[in-house]
């Protein structure tokens, strides 16, 4: 790391560098001269082998864990495929989370038009980050630790999938966590002996007290535990932080194995097949491209498919196992007809800004490159540059309809006078899709999400939660005392409608629309992969990653994914320790 760290260093004495040159800079860089863990362990010309005994596609957050227990097996020899880069210094500040989306640490993919959302941005077309390198979307995520509800994962046993209730699931939880936050020690709901490193934002920001005095006038409970129950109730954020640095699935799982032998870890090799026998349905290996040249490498036990809820699906049809209908289209080989990618499930809504009579700090590029802030985050794990996208507060909440949201307070943002508030609907009726624009592996797939479609409560909801983050802020004491209030100057495309109106937030609602990056349910658990997310009717595959889910939950993804990792290891454990 350490030339990374120089061209960090001159970054910030330097006024002229952008933060987007310095990622390119640290990039240039890295390419010229291999960091020794980068690739192939301690060895970094290490040819990749003929064969593995598991080879596990993706460095996400379920394959970094799966990779991690496996390799404990001294016995075995595991791969771990990577299609971008290693992390860097860039990717350990928390406050960065913002302007990642603008580097390769982003695959850059982006939903079809929607036609009720989204009038936003170009052609209708959210963005959606997904997160290429190590550590998966783990390294572009914000950070917030949150698991969902029990209920959500009954819901999951209870639809047929045997050993996923919340009382089955939580051990898993509990053994990726390390937990530091002083009130949770002696919880029977959290642990300290895990590899994932838990801790409350280190910059504590005066208004996030204003935030939580004023959910307690409106009634919700003050300081909840929500990795417990996320309901009618505020909260500082807990996030995955270790000193004020990003933890990321690659930090927390794939660091401490980096010595072991039988673990190689190949960055920047993007696989574009499974290969499968189309007579047995036996998985033989994987194809990818690394340094310009297909290669192949072979499977003796499993593959792990562990890529995402976006490009997961995509491997399988481009494999031969999707809807059998689609892949014909495509011309390609049906070996199983399975509904891979039918079901996408999102969070998604809207953030608003506030305005404050009292200045306070921002987050800008220029914020990013203060030598003051970034040694006091660099020396001592402290300071504006810990914060998570300017955000450090959870509000819970629930609709007339009865469905869940979750509001974000981010106290800090790019004004110095201003505050935000994110809506998050946390069970949206809204339905999307994965699909092949092509056979041509190296092209992005097709990702469509229906946005307030279909005449379901999802626009009433974020009216609803729009309108009381209002109310949280300008019918409360708390807030009254810093004279806070929503931003006068109305959004352009949405002046002609009365200010503050349930017509206003809708048109707010469907220009300014804030997909969560929270996709799942495309390998769904009971139509794609069985409860031991073996993939149907094809031997030695399984995905393990959030595209297994069947429920959303009430929650980020990041947790949760790192919990089906640690299931997913264990099963697979189990099925070869016999």
């Amino acid at each position: 790391m350490k030339n990374i760290i120089i061209i960090f260093t001159i970054f910030i004495f330097s006024s002229s560098l952008t933060l987007s040159q310095l990622y390119q800079s640290t990039y240039a860089q890295q390419q010229q001269q291999e960091i020794p863990f980068r690739e192939n362990n301690s060895i970094s010309d290490r040819p990749i082998l003929r064969e593995y005994d598991f080879i596990v596609i993706g460095a996400g957050p379920g394959g970094c864990v799966v990779a991690n227990r496996l390799s404990e097996n001294q016995n075995w020899s595991v791969l771990l495929l990577e299609a971008g880069q290693d992390e860097s210094v860039y990717t350990d500040i928390p406050a960065a989370v913002l302007f990642l989306k603008t580097t390769d640490y982003n695959w850059g993919y982006f939903a079809e038009p929607a036609k009720n959302g989204c009038f936003g941005f170009k052609n209708n077309r959210c963005p959606w980050l997904k997160g290429k390198g190590m550590g998966g979307s783990s390294i572009t995520n914000a950070m917030f630790y949150t698991r969902g509800k029990k209920e959500d994962y009954d819901q999951i046993a209870a639809l047929g999938n045997d050993g996923w209730a919340y009382n089955e699931v939580l051990p898993y939880f509990l053994k990726s966590e390390n937990n530091s936050i002083p009130e949770y020690q002696n919880s029977l709901f959290h642990s300290q002996k895990g590899n994932l490193h838990i801790e409350r934002v280190r910059y504590h920001s005066p208004r996030v007290d204003k935030f939580i005095e004023a959910g307690g006038e409106l009634g919700l409970k003050k300081n909840i535990d929500y990795t417990i129950d996320p309901e009618y109730g505020v909260s500082r954020l807990q996030v995955t932080t270790l000193n004020g640095r990003r933890v990321s699935a690659s930090k927390a799982f794939i660091h401490p194995a980096k010595n072991r032998q039988n673990l190689h870890v190949a960055i920047l090799s993007k696989v574009t097949r499974i290969i499968i026998d189309p007579n047995t349905k036996k998985t033989i290996g994987v194809e990818f491209i690394k340094k310009g040249k297909n290669r192949t490498v072979y499977s003796k036990k499993e593959v792990i498919l562990s890529a995402g809820s976006i490009n997961s699906p995509q491997l399988l049809m481009l494999s031969g196992i999707g809807p059998k209908d689609h892949l014909k289209h495509h011309g390609i080989p049906v070996i199983q007809d399975l509904p891979v990618g039918k079901t996408l499930l999102e969070h998604y809504g809207t953030a608003i800004k506030f305005e404050v009579n009292q200045t306070g700090p921002v987050i800008t590029q220029a914020t990013l490159s203060d030598k003051h802030l970034f040694e006091e985050w660099s020396k001592y794990g402290r300071g504006l540059l810990t914060a998570p996208a300017g955000a450090d507060g959870f509000g819970y909440i629930r609709t007339p309809s009865g469905k869940g949201v979750e509001l974000i307070f981010a106290p800090i943002s790019d004004e110095p006078n201003m505050f935000i508030i994110g809506t998050v609907l946390l069970q949206p009726d809204a339905r999307g899709s994965v699909t092949l624009k092509n056979k041509n592996p190296l092209d992005p797939p097709i990702m469509s999400y229906g946005y307030y479609d279909n005449n379901t409560t999802d626009l009433d909801d974020n009216i609803y939660a729009l309108k009381y983050a209002v109310k949280l802020v300008e019918e409360t004491q708390a807030f009254k005392d810093i004279a806070a209030k929503l931003s006068p100057k109305p959004y352009p495309k949405c002046e002609h409608l009365p200010f503050k109106s349930d017509d206003y937030w809708a048109c707010i609602s469907q220009h300014l629309t804030k997909t969560w990056h929270h996709q799942c349910s495309t390998c769904r658990m009971g139509d794609v992969v069985n409860n031991k997310l073996q993939v149907i009717g094809i031997q030695g595959l399984r995905v393990v990653d959030s595209s297994i889910l069947p429920v959303i939950p009430h929650g980020h993804i990041y947790a949760p994914s790192l919990m089906i990792g640690e299931k997913g290891a264990d099963m697979i454990r189990r099925f070869w320790s016999k």
